[in-house]
């Protein structure tokens, strides 16, 4: 008998424990996508700075580009 309790507990404690590891794996996914986003936006704020006033439009428009492939990166596969 107390050896049902004490597997009980265990089994218990242990689905308990992988519960919380999956969430928190996933809340560090989920932290590490929210870096990756930042980071492009600051890789694309940064290169729309250096445009030439002259050539801009194809400039930016490279910059969005790059702004949107690195967003792809980020996403789960």
């Amino acid at each position: 008998m107390r050896f049902a309790l004490a597997a009980a507990i265990l089994v218990f404690v242990l689905e308990t424990a992988g519960a919380g590891a999956g969430s928190s794996g996933k809340l560090r996914f989920a932290a590490t996508a929210d870096a990756c986003l930042a980071n492009c936006a600051s890789e694309n704020a940064s290169c729309k700075r250096v445009c030439p006033v002259t050539f801009s439009t194809p400039c930016l428009s490279a910059c969005d580009s790059q702004a949107q492939t690195c967003r792809q990166r980020c996403e789960p596969k």
